[in-house]
């Protein structure tokens, strides 16, 4: 969700002030990826000038505006290229590039080969897998497919490897939430992973560490607000250690997803924890909900 626009004179002075301007523009770009904001509109947002604005994302993020865009739109190009069997002329058409040629040219100097290259290496759902699976017993695991209404969140985002900036996420936001009475029992914890550890560098991936709301909150430096999109999810729960998630993942795109006949959605996968305090509960009896996006059938 992306906040409204705040008035030119008003400039941010402090640093929690920054946080808040940059995040509004994560926001805003995670929302308009299909379709860029402009400089003038991302800087309106933040409250600052354009040139400005241009300086402050780059030192807060490490890359420019323009950088960070390229690179978010080329990963999301890469996971369709693993995920579906889109041709490459329209993954390169949605990733903003005007012809084949051009995108591959992006592709190969973000992820070192041509897109056709990286299709065939890493694709979860290959000809012949698909094909042998098929013919194969179905993987014992079947989710539910569920219909959630959106959901507007309290969230912290971390970037780094997931296993870190998860615990850096909750460690900043759990302090905020009881110190303004935002715990109550029916209170949700949520994390939302934005990116694929196998395309996105480590140091670049995004972690959202999250909180269900029912009452209203203003956003307060790294404290941010959001609305996880609702729609049909395939949920499946996860039993154990947070650090076997990956044997989860490997299961549900690499042998559910080939049996299911469903096309996934692009929007964030996200996980429910859902036990109250995971620091006093045993790995082995860890659960957690994974909501994996699906289109309408």
């Amino acid at each position: 969700m992306v906040q409204s626009k705040t008035c030119m004179t008003q400039r941010p002075e402090t640093k929690t002030d920054y946080q808040a301007s940059i995040m509004r523009v994560m926001l805003l770009i995670q929302a308009r990826l299909d379709a860029p904001p402009s400089l003038d509109e991302v800087a309106a947002v933040a409250a600052f000038s354009p040139y400005h604005f241009h300086r402050l994302f780059t030192a807060y993020t490490g890359e420019s505006l323009s950088a960070f865009v390229r690179r978010l739109r080329l990963e999301r190009a890469a996971n369709r290229l693993r995920q579906t069997f889109d041709a490459i002329t329209e993954i390169a058409l949605d990733a903003g590039y005007e012809t084949p040629a051009n995108f591959s040219k992006a592709f190969k100097q973000q992820f070192g080969q041509s897109p056709s290259a990286y299709r065939e290496e890493n694709h979860l759902l290959d000809t012949a897998v698909f094909q042998q699976t098929r013919t194969q017993e179905p993987p014992k695991m079947t989710p539910k497919i569920v219909n959630l209404e959106p959901q507007t969140v309290l969230f912290v985002r971390k970037t780094g490897p997931y296993s870190e900036a998860s615990a850096a996420a909750f460690a900043a936001l759990m302090p905020f939430a009881y110190r303004h009475k935002l715990i109550h029992p029916s209170t949700q914890m949520i994390g939302i992973s934005h990116d694929s550890p196998d395309i996105t560098d480590p140091d670049k991936l995004r972690y959202d560490a999250c909180l269900t709301l029912d009452q209203a909150v203003e956003p307060q430096g790294e404290f941010g607000v959001q609305t996880i999109a609702g729609g049909r999810y395939a949920l499946f729960v996860h039993k154990g250690a947070y650090e076997l998630f990956d044997e989860t993942y490997r299961l549900v795109f690499g042998q559910w997803l080939a049996h299911s006949g469903e096309q996934l959605r692009d929007a964030p996968i996200f996980e429910r924890y859902l036990n109250r305090d995971p620091r006093r509960t045993k790995p082995e009896n860890l659960r957690t909900e994974i909501y994996i996006p699906l289109s309408d059938a």
